[in-house]
């Protein structure tokens, strides 16, 4: 019974310790999943709406150089002026399409991509309107290049901004979605972590509690045996070696060199006690007429 006992309690202390391991496992499975999320929605950022934002302002910046440099065309005093206006708007032409080139590959959902189309094709739709100006100053109508630069082209490069500027705060509002996310994943992330942790926590005191209460009755079962078999020892008084007894008399010389009865003796070292009879062999040579009348009554018996 009590070996069925021990064996429970052996197994249910098992299942605890596999319970403690499960949960801390768990937490950090549950941790490591946490942190690749959150790695994930933070390169996202990166990879996405950052980049997006940073190409749409490059590019901002870039139509705004071209229409400044279209400024200095049709204002330019001579041909090597005109020329080196023109090939800067050119330059500024290839890093705008450099920028909606990143926009295109990095930009996320199906109304970013519709922005990124509308932008491309105002800008495409630009380069008529820098061609005429070009066409009238090579035919000699300045004021008129003036006037379709200060009006329609300045027009459509101020659709252009806006329309930049609806892209850099798409990816922006991108931005602060992933954020949002990551935020809330991370909250979310610490309350289960924080509540694993304390479970794990508990769960070990209330082993440890319990293991502590089975170690130290176990040790007082154990020092109750013990003090038993001590006990017990105490009480046992052993005859060892060769005892000196006399060859007459029988009695034996103890410690102190005095002589004892036999069975006064061996009372005193082992705890036994006596009782006195007579063997059949001494009653017939102490008590011989006792002796024949004890075995004419036993023959008389064996003979009925």
């Amino acid at each position: 019974m009590i070996s069925l006992t021990n064996k429970l309690k052996k197994q249910k202390l098992i299942i605890s310790f596999l319970l403690i391991i499960m949960i801390f496992v768990s937490s950090g499975i549950f941790t490591i999943k946490g942190l690749h999320k959150l790695g994930h929605l933070t390169r996202k950022i990166y990879e996405h709406p950052l980049v997006v934002s940073n190409a749409s302002l490059q590019a901002a910046l870039a139509i705004t150089k071209m229409h400044r440099s279209m400024k200095d065309v049709v204002l330019a005093n001579s041909t090597n002026e005109k020329e080196a206006s023109l090939k800067a708007v050119k330059e500024n032409e290839q890093e705008v399409y450099g920028h909606l080139d990143i926009i295109k590959k990095n930009i996320l959902g199906e109304e970013g991509k519709a922005l990124e189309k509308q932008t491309r094709k105002l800008f495409l739709n630009w380069n008529p309107i820098r061609e005429e100006v070009v066409l009238l100053l090579k035919a000699g109508n300045t004021q008129d290049a003036i006037s379709i630069t200060k009006a329609k082209g300045a027009d459509h490069v101020a659709n252009l901004e806006a329309k930049m500027l609806e892209l850099t705060s798409y990816a922006r509002n991108k931005a602060d979605n992933f954020i949002d996310q990551a935020e809330s994943k991370q909250s979310y992330l610490e309350k289960i972590t924080s509540i694993l942790t304390i479970s794990g926590v508990l769960v070990s005191i209330i082993i440890a509690f319990i293991a502590t209460r089975i170690a130290l009755k176990a040790e007082r079962l154990l020092q109750d045996k013990n003090n038993k078999l001590q006990k017990a020892l105490d009480e046992i008084k052993i005859l060892r070696g060769i005892l000196p007894i006399c060859s007459f008399c029988k009695n034996i010389r103890n410690d102190q060199g005095y002589y004892e009865r036999i069975e006064d003796y061996i009372h005193k070292h082992s705890g036994v006690d006596f009782s006195h009879t007579i063997c059949p062999s001494c009653m017939k040579k102490e008590y011989p007429e006792e002796y024949k009348r004890i075995a004419l009554k036993k023959n008389s018996q064996e003979q009925q």
